[in-house]
């Protein structure tokens, strides 16, 4: 009910819905993008109902991740993990549940003092660490001799001339390289979040890697490995990825 309110009453962003599916999928019928747009909705509303009530959204680990985190302990080495928004990306704070190794995430702080609050503490409550973006490279770098996961969301838009142009969803797509560059500082084991829904309110997290050590890649392959991953994840189901994002501009 919530995502038939978005999307068919209040009709948020719905043009945007309907330009980047049809950009991202040039053979789809009209009948295609109109389901496909029915069904964002529906799942961006659910997404939205499991942000308000998270203590009734479930996080579970498949047995991949299992042995990444533990192999990575036993390395002393720091995990950068790259998401897009794909599924409900707000579940991985309830990852400290399942791992002692530290887990952070980058953040800006926003201008509204009350809002920028509100959701520290949202973010934060299972025990994820909140690095301002403006300094988490001075943090990290202190810390590249111990174990720890650092998230980033990897799919906005840089802005132009910035980033790192891949083909993505059959166009040519600016992505951010912070990441990377950061990734590639710590020599950081890298891997791919995705999110699948398990079942009801149930999401499982699978980690798939991109390379073992950052510092020995050549510029731009795992910016652009992320961006094949990602495309593959959207293929599967579009509906999980969030289409009313400004994407191309």
């Amino acid at each position: 009910m919530l995502g038939y309110f978005i999307g068919q009453v209040y009709k948020y962003r719905l043009s945007v819905c309907i330009q980047n599916l049809s950009r991202a999928f040039p053979s789809f019928s009209y009948q295609e993008i109109s389901e496909q747009s029915r069904r964002f909705y529906t799942n961006f509303g659910r997404i939205l109902w499991e942000g308000m009530f998270p203590r009734f959204v479930k996080l579970r680990i498949s047995e991949t991740t299992s042995d990444v985190l533990q192999g990575t302990v036993q390395k002393e080495q720091p995990i950068v993990l790259l998401l897009g928004h794909y599924g409900n990306w707000e579940i991985l704070s309830k990852l400290p549940q399942h791992t002692s190794i530290p887990v952070q995430a980058l953040y800006k702080p926003l201008k509204n003092k009350i809002l920028n609050r509100f959701l520290y503490r949202k973010r934060s409550q299972y025990g994820v660490r909140l690095l301002p973006a403006g300094q988490a490279l001075r943090i990290l770098m202190k810390e590249k001799q111990r174990a720890s996961i650092t998230f980033f969301i990897a799919d906005q838009f840089p802005g132009h001339n910035r980033g790192l142009t891949v083909h993505f969803l059959h166009q040519a797509t600016r992505m951010f390289v912070g990441a990377e560059q950061l990734a590639k500082r710590l020599n950081a084991y890298v891997g791919y979040v995705e999110l699948q829904r398990t079942g009801k309110n149930v999401w499982t997290l699978d980690i798939k890697p991109i390379c073992e050590y950052a510092g020995k890649t050549a510029n731009g392959y795992v910016t652009e490995t992320f961006a094949h991953m990602l495309e593959e994840s959207i293929q599967k189901d579009p509906s999980w990825w969030l289409w009313t994002h400004r994407r191309w501009k």
